[in-house]
């Protein structure tokens, strides 16, 4: 019964790698800690070279593996309404959090999508840069804590209490100040679900890859933990506003508002059609654990690979500093919202660095409908899982020569030097991530402030290259990334 699936690609003249042992499909070492994500993720791209696609068992699912920038470019863009979904699954009763904008489906997902998006308008984002300014000069202060024992730093770390710190003032109207208090609630839990072991990850892949497994498969404590914590935060930020009749210009604030709209809508049975979702309590908790967590962990973890990068290549760390520089003098030294759009290094900086190390290594999608795959007869059929091999895509030499070297500059001519379907980060198409640019500005403005005031150097504690830990779901360096940093005068 376990390999029952496994003739499915060879019936259909589909190159295919067959799996080892029953039940465990092709990624049984992934899933066990034995090998990291993303190197298993290249052998297998590297099997299907000259390839558009291939065969693959996630268990005893079959899922096609995706090569091909312009197949990418359609099942993410094109033809999205033929890949609606992640295939994550909601399930409220096991785990009420699942009830957010990456776990939701078809219409829900849409109507979720269309009420969630003005918070991250042009106008919105401008209204938070000084927020995130203020964060970045506590941030400052931190780091000169450093400077006065002669230490040097675990930057991960530092920039992890950084990114919940700007979540919570920008998104929660919160001072959580984990970087003059690591051991914050917000931290803790934070920690808990990035930890890296074997549950954590067994809990990722059957969340996120067999969702039906969840109600037989006791892994839910933490969430509880979670759900709670989450919705005690939002209620008691709720119940604060309205009794002081404070309005800001943040997260919460919509979500107060769509709150207020739906439970209006509900009661008086004006809601657009049966699928729009409806903000009550555990949407507002789901939507705020999920912009947090998304929001500071990956964004801690570019930051950190960019000054790592930056400690690598001092000639593009000194470049982007006198850029810096120039840019300030013409805006009499403020860092407005203004200036840091205009200094494009710093762009073409973050986006070589996401192209080296991007927080999510692939992009998974289900077919919603049958699904013939252009110029061939191969057919997938409802509920048909792809996976988007991200980090392998963005490190093959045919579309970014020298993919191992740190080059800013391949993103200066973007449109013209970068394939489309070939660089995807933040995923792509109406599914990309709703927080892209917000998390672009964050890090643009803590670099700024960074290099402004520092120049960074690797310690010899930093294990170079860096070495990954197979037990992570995400690309955690083992042993951390440790900097020295110096005072600019």
């Amino acid at each position: 019964y376990g390999t029952h699936t496994y003739g499915y690609w060879k019936s259909r003249g589909i190159p295919y790698i067959k799996p080892k042992y029953p039940f465990l499909g092709n990624f049984y070492d992934t899933m066990f800690s034995l090998k990291c994500n993303h190197i298993k993720q290249h052998e297998i791209y590297n099997y299907f070279s000259g390839e558009r696609f291939g065969g693959l068992f996630t268990l005893t699912e079959p899922t096609l593996f995706i090569r091909d920038p312009t197949l990418i470019e359609s099942v993410i863009i094109k033809d999205f309404t033929s890949f609606y979904n992640r295939g994550t699954g909601v399930n409220v009763k096991t785990d009420p959090m699942t009830m957010n904008l990456v776990n939701l489906q078809d219409m829900q997902w849409k109507s979720l999508r269309q009420k969630l998006t003005p918070a991250f308008s042009s106008g919105k984002l401008k209204g938070m840069h000084p927020q995130l300014v203020e964060c970045s000069d506590e941030l400052v202060k931190h780091l000169d804590d450093y400077l006065q024992i002669s230490e040097p730093i675990e930057i991960r770390d530092a920039m992890a209490n950084f990114t919940t710190d700007v979540i919570g003032s920008c998104a929660f109207g919160l001072s959580i100040n984990s970087l003059k208090n690591p051991d914050s609630e917000f931290r803790k839990i934070g920690k808990k679900i990035f930890e890296a072991s074997l549950r954590n990850k067994l809990r990722f892949i059957i969340r996120n890859q067999h969702p039906s497994l969840q109600r037989i498969i006791n892994l839910f404590q933490k969430f509880s933990t979670r759900a709670n914590f989450f919705i005690n935060v939002m209620q008691n930020a709720i119940a604060y506003r309205e009794k002081n009749n404070i309005v800001r210009n943040d997260f919460v604030q919509l979500l107060m508002e769509l709150k207020k709209e739906d439970m209006e809508k509900q009661k008086t049975g004006n809601l657009e059609n049966d699928q729009e979702i409806i903000v009550d309590d555990n949407v507002v908790a789901a939507n705020a654990a999920v912009f947090f967590f998304a929001g500071f962990e990956t964004t801690a973890s570019t930051l950190s690979y960019c000054l790592y990068e930056l400690s690598l290549n001092q000639d593009i760390q000194e470049e982007a500093y006198l850029q810096i520089v120039d840019v300030l003098n013409k805006y009499g030294g403020e860092i407005t919202y203004e200036a840091v759009k205009k200094m494009k290094l710093i762009h073409h900086i973050f986006n070589e660095t996401l192209r080296l190390h991007p927080p999510a290594i692939q992009v998974r999608r289900k077919a919603s409908k049958n699904y013939t795959i252009p110029g061939t007869s191969l057919t997938l059929p409802k509920g048909a899982s792809v996976i988007i091999p991200v980090y392998s895509v963005q490190h093959d030499p045919e579309y970014f020569p020298d993919p191992e070297k740190f080059k800013p500059e391949r993103f200066t001519n973007e449109k013209e030097n970068i394939k489309k379907g070939t660089y995807m980060p933040f995923g792509d198409g109406p599914r990309i991530c709703i927080g892209k640019r917000f998390a672009e500005m964050e890090m643009h403005v803590a670099l700024v402030k960074l290099l402004l005031n520092y120049k960074f150097t690797l310690n010899s504690k930093t294990v170079s290259p860096l070495v990954y830990n197979p037990a992570s779901f995400l690309l955690v360096p083992v042993g951390g990334i440790w900097l020295d940093i110096h005072k600019r005068v």
